[in-house]
C-alpha cells in the first residue's frame, strides 16, 4: 500500500482493532494517527506486518543501518573518556592494560575505546557493539537487588512490553515447543543456573555480569487449549545497568543465540 494519501482509517484496517494497548497507544485508531503523524512506527504494534505500510520519512533498511553506526560512533566517544580501571568493579568486569573483558552471552568479549571483538573470533553485529559500550557507559550505578520483576514494572515501559513478547518470550516459546531437549543441551555453554519451580523450564542465564534474566517456560496443554508461554524476568535494579531498550535487546540478543547454539547442536 502506498504511503500518500493514507489516512488512519487506512492504518486502522491492517491493525487488530483490538485496542489492546501494547503499543502503547489507548486505541488502535490512536496508533494510526500517531504512525501517520511520523510519532510512532509501525514497527510499534507487535500485530502488524511492517513492509505493509510505505510510510513518508519511515527509515528503510540502509538508513536503520547508517543510524546504527552513527549511535555505535557516539556511545565509543563518550564510553572513550571513561576511567575503566575505576568503572570496572561496578560492572563485575577485569581491566587489564586499558582494555575491558566482558562476558557476553556465549563467550568474552574485549572492549577499547575503539573497538569490540568476540576473543574466540566470532563476530559482533553493530547493535552488540552498542549493547556493550552502553553497559560500560552507565557504570553500574547501585547493587542488583536480587529481585525479580516483569519489565512491566519498570515505568514508560509498555510498548518495550510488546516488543520483549513478540521477539523474546513468543519466540522462545515457539523454539521450546519444537526442540525442548536440544535447546536444553545448548544452555550448557551459556553462564546458566537452573531455578526450582512449577514452570517446566527455569533458569537465570547473566547475558552480561550484571544483567542476569530470569527465564520461565510453561509448555501449555493442547487439549486444554493453552498454547506454551514464556516470561522473562528482569532485577528490581536492572535500570541501573542498562535503558529498557537495551534491556528489551538482552533478552531477544539471548533469545536468537540460543536458538542457534541448539540448532548447531542438533545438527
Amino acid at each position: 500500500m502506498p504511503g500518500m494519501g493514507l489516512t488512519p482509517l487506512d492504518v486502522v484496517k491492517l491493525l487488530p482493532r483490538t485496542n489492546c494497548g501494547e503499543c502503547g497507544e489507548v486505541s488502535c485508531l490512536a496508533f494510526a494517527v500517531a504512525v501517520l503523524s511520523g510519532k510512532r512506527s509501525p514497527r510499534d504494534c507487535p500485530y502488524l506486518d511492517p513492509t505493509l505500510l510505505a510510510i513518508p520519512g519511515e527509515k528503510t533498511p540502509d538508513s536503520e543501518l547508517e543510524q546504527t553506526r552513527r549511535i555505535l560512533r557516539e556511545i565509543r566517544q563518550e564510553v572513550a573518556g571513561l576511567d575503566f580501571s575505576r568503572l570496572a568493579p561496578a560492572l563485575g568486569i577485569e581491566e587489564r592494560g586499558g582494555r575491558l573483558y566482558l562476558p557476553y552471552l556465549d563467550g568474552t568479549v574485549e572492549l577499547t575505546p575503539e573497538d569490540a571483538r568476540r576473543l574466540d573470533g566470532q563476530e559482533l553485529d553493530p547493535r552488540d557493539k552498542i549493547l556493550l559500550y552502553n553497559y560500560v557507559r552507565f557504570q553500574g550505578k547501585a547493587p542488583l537487588s536480587g529481585t525479580f520483576v516483569g519489565l512491566e514494572a519498570f515505568p514508560h515501559s509498555v510498548s518495550k512490553v510488546a516488543t520483549l513478547r513478540r521477539y523474546a518470550e513468543e519466540k522462545m516459546a515457539r523454539a521450546l515447543e519444537q526442540d525442548e531437549s536440544g535447546l536444553r543441551r545448548a544452555l550448557s555453554v551459556f553462564r546458566v543456573k537452573e531455578l526450582p519451580g512449577e514452570a517446566d523450564l527455569a533458569f537465570e542465564v547473566w547475558v552480561l555480569p550484571r544483567v542476569p534474566l530470569r527465564i520461565y517456560y510453561w509448555r501449555g496443554s493442547p487439549e486444554e487449549g493453552l498454547s506454551p508461554q514464556v516470561k522473562v524476568l528482569y532485577d528490581l535494579r536492572a535500570t541501573e545497568y542498562l535503558d529498557l531498550e537495551s534491556l528489551v535487546f538482552c533478552a531477544e540478543r539471548f533469545t536468537e543465540r540460543w536458538i542457534e547454539v541448539g540448532e548447531c547442536s542438533s545438527g
